[in-house]
């Protein structure tokens, strides 16, 4: 991913067409990518979806409480 994702919360009523534009620009650009991605394989089972992400709650859980002390 070469630029970073647009500000967020995006305030619709005040973006201008040009925000508007780059905004869509980088939606469209990661969806290629997460097509690309898709088409060669590059993705993980649902199972391990659940996993990875089971261990990434954990592991910020145990940052936290560690910061917490």
């Amino acid at each position: 991913m070469a630029q970073p994702a647009p500000k967020r919360p995006i305030d619709l009523a005040t973006e201008t067409g040009v925000e508007r534009e780059a905004r869509l620009t980088w939606e469209r650009t990661r969806l290629a990518e997460a097509d690309a991605d898709f088409a060669a394989g590059r993705y993980i089972s649902g199972d391990e979806a659940d996993a990875w992400l089971a261990r990434e709650l954990a592991e910020a859980q145990a940052a936290s409480e560690r910061e917490d002390d």
